[in-house]
């Protein structure tokens, strides 16, 4: 064999030999190694991060869910808040799972007049009993939440044209501290119905404001979400047909009791419209207010 031939040999020699050294090389480097797993007989206690996280603050307490992995027996946990704002507080410093139960609530408590409106607030829920924790679940639950409009509960409602009532319906106050008010679902779709009008998606909430005099106003115009014959109804402020007597009616009647008097009409379009010529009126008592039951 010349010297050229050899050259060529050792050569050649070297591909198949580099991919050995390779194959050697990451057989060495590649080897699995099973990481640690949880103990599945231990009992542990977590955040439930799959339930909503971004709140709104309407002054009633906030409901934190924590979970177990077992549901076997009575188990008590200890817990703490995390809450830079000094304004949120736990209402226990434990949280209780009865028997057969793997959800509970921690609830937190705050004081609503405290908080600023559009600040977003941030507190952190967490397990501290650390006999009932894992490295491989989450102890702490982050909560973010805003001031949103106060729920002041279950207030009165009666309209004398379209649905009558009274009908219990949720309240409202805006998160700026002044006396405006939103009533939920005012015509709700089995009340509409039952009175044989087209419900049509309703109409969301009806807002309204006290004044210092005690007057109450609201949009001029409201479209209620329903039909009769095809034709859509709507309320109209008396102040559009110049009626000073029926605007002076929208008031505050006593304290906790409202008083709306408008025009019930029909497809009102650019100033014209359906009316029966007379006006309506309607009443909302708080909560706590008169019983609607016992005046109307």
């Amino acid at each position: 064999m010349n010297r050229d031939m050899k050259i060529k040999h050792i050569f050649g020699a070297i591909p198949a030999f580099a991919i050995a050294l390779a194959f050697v090389a990451c057989s060495k480097t590649d080897v699995y190694t099973p990481a640690e797993r949880e103990d599945d007989s231990k009992v542990v206690v977590y955040a439930d991060l799959t339930a909503p996280r971004s709140l709104e603050a309407d002054g009633s307490d906030i409901q934190v869910p924590l979970v177990r992995n077992s549901s076997n027996g009575d188990l008590e946990v200890s817990l703490t808040l995390d809450d830079a704002s000094g304004l949120f507080a736990l209402k226990s410093q434990t949280l209780k799972f009865a028997n057969g139960e793997t959800k509970a609530y921690a609830t937190v408590t705050y004081s609503y007049d405290k908080l600023v409106p559009e600040t977003q607030y941030g507190f952190a829920v967490r397990v501290t009993s650390e006999e009932y924790t894992s490295e491989y679940r989450p102890k702490a639950a982050p909560i973010t939440c805003v001031k949103a409009w106060q729920n002041l509960g279950k207030a009165q409602f009666y309209d004398d044209w379209f649905i009558g009532g009274p009908f219990e319906k949720t309240l409202l106050k805006s998160p700026d501290g002044t006396e405006k008010y939103r009533l939920l679902d005012p015509w709700d779709k089995a009340a509409v119905e039952k009175q044989e009008l087209e419900y049509a998606g309703g109409l969301p909430y009806l807002e309204f404001t006290i004044g210092e005099d005690g007057s109450v106003t609201y949009n001029h115009l409201i479209n209620l979400g329903f039909g009769l014959q095809g034709m859509i109804c709507y309320l109209l402020h008396p102040e559009e047909q110049d009626d000073d007597a029926s605007v002076a009616k929208n008031k505050l009647l006593a304290d906790g009791l409202v008083q709306f008097c408008w025009y019930p009409i029909l497809d009102y379009n650019n100033g014209s419209f359906r009316w029966w010529g007379t006006t309506s009126v309607a009443y909302i008592s708080f909560p706590g207010g008169p019983d609607l039951k016992k005046l109307l």
